[in-house]
């Protein structure tokens, strides 16, 4: 039986995606792409990776090894046919693309929604299931009646960029399970989730079925899933690993700032602010005639919050702390709204 997607309402299959697609704009012409390229006889797709492993390139995922990930998260998830799913995130990416394979495979009904920084203000229907990522969440707790919205999405998948503190907080209100994943381009989405709310929140990954990680010699996630080709993939993230197997990530291995023979892990000053002052913020390496590199932050937000934040800063051990601090109207971002760390860096004159 050839696969079909139950998608706003209609039935779209290889024999009337063409009629199906010949109207269509926005997010439902890229979904009318993708599955162009799904129903062709190809048995691979052709992926962009972001980089989290090395410098980005282009890869051929199996079609099957496609299937093989999106069965495990609708296994875990509970997702059937009676079940609903949104798509809100770009399909140029592996989030988009997994959520239309799992609808696919699971006949869920797939909920359209255009990207933006607040996909579900337009929507009433309650949603079993939607990724999402951290920006998308942030902002719709900003506007009117966000929390109600969220409310009525059942599961909710964060991904794509860090959850910090003061998201963290306000999600403890909301009756939606959230979990946060961890995955790449590499591994077909997610290999790993943890709880963000509730009485299972914990900051510990749990890898999915059939998925082993181990460290490097650098102490950075090395994972191991067959059922997505994955052998011992070796990533930039410096991790801890517990005894039961799960593990959590302390920080990018490129972004530790050696400042004075002192080797200081962006991500952990960066927690360490947001968690006092809420504020969004990314810490750099700055040059230093004497220390070889010093912390550096950006941030972003009401002025008035300077004051907080400079008290913050002051509780940081000493080499912990930015010797330059710069406000800016806006960190860079990438374009599924993560910080962007390397534009940010380029665009700084020290």
């Amino acid at each position: 039986m050839r696969e079909a997607l139950y998608v706003n309402g209609a039935c779209v299959h290889a024999d009337n995606l063409e009629a199906w697609s010949a109207d269509k704009t926005g997010i439902a012409a890229e979904l009318g792409l993708f599955l162009a390229e799904w129903y062709a006889p190809a048995p691979t797709i052709l992926l962009q990776t972001s980089g989290s492993t090395g410098t980005p390139k282009q890869m051929q995922a199996s079609k099957e090894a496609m299937r093989a990930s999106a069965r495990m998260t609708c296994e875990y998830f509970g997702l059937t046919p009676d079940k609903t799913a949104l798509l809100c995130l770009p399909l140029r990416y592996i989030a988009g693309k997994m959520m239309v394979v799992r609808a696919l495979v699971s006949g869920c009904k797939l909920i359209l929604a255009e990207p933006s920084s607040t996909p579900l203000a337009g929507l009433s229907e309650t949603i079993d299931f939607a990724p999402l990522v951290p920006m998308q969440v942030a902002s719709t707790l900003k506007a009117a009646e966000g929390a109600e919205q969220l409310s009525r999405v059942r599961h909710i998948l964060l991904g794509g960029g860090f959850v910090d503190t003061s998201l963290t907080r306000a999600l403890q209100c909301l009756p939606s399970q959230v979990y946060a994943s961890y995955g790449m381009t590499e591994t077909l989405s997610h290999i790993a989730l943890r709880h963000v709310n509730g009485i299972q929140r914990s900051e510990w990954y749990t890898p999915l079925t059939g998925v082993m990680v181990e460290l490097t010699n650098a102490s950075t996630l090395a994972i191991t899933a067959p059922h997505v080709g994955a052998l011992r993939l070796a990533t930039n993230d410096l991790a801890e690993i517990a005894p039961d197997g799960r593990f959590r990530i302390l920080g990018r291995r490129d972004s530790v700032i050696n400042s004075g023979g002192v080797k200081i892990q962006a991500e952990e000053v960066e927690q360490a602010l947001s968690a006092v002052t809420g504020l969004t913020l990314l810490v750099l390496p700055a040059p230093h005639s004497e220390l070889g590199e010093c912390v550096a932050l950006l941030w972003e937000g009401d002025t008035e919050a300077e004051a907080a934040l400079q008290t913050a800063i002051a509780t940081l051990p000493p080499y912990h702390r930015p010797r330059i601090v710069r406000h800016v109207p806006q960190i860079p971002r990438t374009d599924t709204g993560k910080l962007n760390r390397k534009a940010a860096q380029s665009a700084q004159q020290w």
